[in-house]
Formats: structure tokens, C-alpha cells, sequence
């Protein structure tokens, strides 16, 4: 993973890792909250941080054979939230979520483990993957996780791809395990 230094950023993505910086605290104090990976990964997805139309967050436990989808994001569920911080009051906000759609697919998706017999994920199973899931030429982050598992973001960009985007995506997608 590549070092990023803050005087290296533009206006934009400096005001997204001022953003983000806070998220740790936010879930350390949230975490009594079941469903607190769909807010994690809608502060990452939303429009004025990475800017995903559609989001996809899995974890691969190659020791017991599974693949389970956590949660979804699809910018069409939130059209309508405004300026709202879904933190001022995340249990309302999780509410509606969990009856999203998208969110639903995601989170109720099972499969075999696709990191079983290597060290990572296959990188053509986790594109397939994508279409099995309603994605359009989705892209894809992974990561190790805690006793031996693997993290999966799946996502389409609703803006063309910016290269230091997906620097900063690199290090802020971890915070997903600590959900």
C-alpha cells in the first residue's frame, strides 16, 4: 500500500480524509449497533467521499468455506437523505436501510469461499462476482482481515476513477472490519 502525505492531497481529498478521520471514533462509540457496517460503508460510498453508485461489502473465510455479504449500497436508496448525518441519530437511519434493496441483496447473499485453496481472493471469481450481484463493470478492493479472512469491496463508480481515490480507498476500507 502506498504512503500517502497530506501536503501531496488537493482540496477535495483533503477534505475527505478530514472527514473520514473521525469514522474510527464513530464506530468505536457506535458499536453496540447492529447494522453498523451499512453506516461505515455509506460514509465511504456516499457522493462527497468516493462517490459509488453502487457498493458491495463481503467477507471471505476461506477456514469455513464461506463467503457472506454484510452490506449494500445503492446511491438510488439515497437520493433523498439531503445534508442529513446519519450519525445524529443512526438507529433511524438503519432503519431504512436494512429495508433497501440492494442492501438486502447484498446482505443476504452466501456462497463458497473463493479464497479456499490460495491466499486471496481469485481475482476473476471476485469480477464474476459483481454481475452475479447486479453490478456494472464493477471494480473491486480486498484486504486481510482478523483469523485468516478477507474483505471485499465490490463497486461501481458513479464518477470516472481518479487514481488517488483509490489510494485513499486502500486505507480507509480496513475501517469496514472493525464493524
Amino acid at each position: 500500500m502506498k504512503t500517502i502525505y497530506l501536503h501531496e492531497l488537493d482540496s477535495h481529498e483533503g477534505q475527505l480524509v478530514s472527514r473520514l478521520i473521525d469514522l474510527p471514533h464513530k464506530i468505536l462509540s457506535n458499536d453496540d449497533l447492529e447494522g453498523l457496517p451499512q453506516l461505515v460503508l455509506y460514509e465511504l460510498a456516499r457522493g462527497d467521499a468516493f462517490g459509488f453508485a453502487k457498493a458491495g461489502y463481503l467477507i471471505d473465510n476461506p477456514e469455513f468455506d464461506c463467503l457472506k455479504g454484510v452490506a449494500g449500497y445503492d446511491v438510488e436508496d439515497h437520493r433523498d437523505d439531503g445534508a442529513s448525518d446519519p450519525w445524529n441519530d443512526p438507529r433511524v437511519f438503519l432503519e431504512k436501510i436494512k429495508n433497501a434493496k440492494f442492501n438486502q441483496s447484498i446482505s443476504s447473499f452466501m456462497h463458497t469461499s473463493l479464497s479456499r485453496q490460495c491466499d486471496a481472493p481469485n481475482v476473476d471469481a471476485i469480477s464474476q462476482l459483481g454481475s452475479k450481484l447486479g453490478m456494472k463493470n464493477s471494480l473491486f478492493v480486498t484486504w486481510h482481515m482478523r483469523h485468516g479472512n478477507h474483505g471485499i469491496l465490490l463497486f461501481e463508480d458513479e464518477a470516472p476513477s481518479q487514481e488517488r481515490r483509490h489510494e485513499l480507498l486502500q486505507h480507509f476500507v480496513a475501517l469496514l472490519s472493525l464493524c
